[in-house]
């Protein structure tokens, strides 16, 4: 079979790979895509990695891709427009969610045990110790209000049950009625929602006016889950406790973007799912797939571009 590699691999992975798929010929992406697609991507029956959308009209050849991503907003017209029937497309679904459950963890405690502020601190060399005691929290009994189900959310569930939080889920089929109700009384509400057409600023201003000058508002989702504007314009005027963003609508962001100096807000940059072993862990995973393709198995992660999901 043709394999076409469009990942980022440093030598050893690349070994990895070349040394279980041994009968197959591999081509490895120079990762500077182009609005035409590379000839070899052209001659490939598999992708490992993230291509332009547009390339795939141009295949006739392409039967199955496997992103090096959980989202897939920018393939989801491309089941709709022009993308053979055939054609399958899997995901990361899940790889994440220990990564990311321990991210948003770290912006709790952050928040509540003044990391954010001792950092800023040690940076001016300011010491004031004993006034800010009486302002720092503790997760304990805290009531929680998740967006969304998936992998994310249940592993952060686990956690949070040794300190005896309060916690419900909201997800696609909850009336919205309800969830405000929810977000009225959260003191941490975290969004793990997929991008749809459903989703796209679900957190408008009526939402988060809805939010106590408590909560602390966490996004690991997508970056147009929020209204930006509105959340910054709160975050100044301290009607939030705080917010932490790992995804933003701008990525990167512009020097000039307003976030990098809003108060109260930590920014991850995206970094979330991120850990030592990840590209090997990718590559284990496409190989593991890889395996299934070949034996004509149930592929894992299989995604459905119409639906987001």
């Amino acid at each position: 079979m043709n394999i076409y590699i469009a990942c980022e691999l440093d030598n050893s992975e690349k070994k990895i790979i070349k040394n279980n798929l041994k009968k197959h010929n591999l081509y490895f992406s120079k990762l500077k895509f182009k609005k035409i697609a590379d000839n070899n991507f052209l001659k490939c029956e598999i992708v490992f990695g993230n291509i332009p959308p547009d390339w795939i009209k141009q295949s006739s050849k392409i039967r199955w891709i496997q992103l090096e991503s959980t989202g897939f907003a920018e393939y989801s017209n491309v089941k709709k427009n022009f993308l053979n029937k055939d054609v399958i497309i899997t995901n990361l679904k899940s790889f994440f969610a220990y990564q990311v459950a321990q991210t948003v963890m770290a912006g709790i405690f952050s928040f509540y045990r003044g990391l954010d502020s001792f950092t800023l601190l040690k940076k001016r060399k300011k010491w004031i110790g004993d006034p800010i005691r009486t302002k720092l929290e503790i997760l304990n009994d805290k009531n929680i209000l998740f967006f969304g189900k998936g992998s994310i959310n249940q592993e952060i569930a686990k956690y949070i049950k040794v300190f005896n939080c309060k916690y419900s889920f909201i997800d696609s089929n909850s009336k919205k009625s309800f969830s405000i109700k929810k977000v009225k009384k959260a003191e941490i509400v975290i969004c793990a929602l997929p991008g749809t057409s459903k989703t796209k600023m679900l957190f408008n201003k009526k939402m988060i006016n809805s939010l106590s000058k408590q909560t602390i508002l966490i996004n690991v989702g997508r970056g147009n889950l929020i209204n930006e504007k509105y959340l910054i314009k709160k975050l100044k005027n301290n009607d939030l406790k705080g917010a932490v963003l790992d995804v933003t609508a701008e990525e990167p962001l512009r020097k000039n973007n307003p976030l990098w100096s809003c108060p109260n807000l930590i920014l991850t940059q995206h970094t979330g799912g991120g850990y030592k072993d990840e590209i090997i862990d990718k590559v284990n995973f496409f190989l593991n797939n890889f395996q299934r393709y070949k034996k004509k198995n149930k592929l894992l992660n299989k995604i459905n571009p119409m639906k987001g999901y």
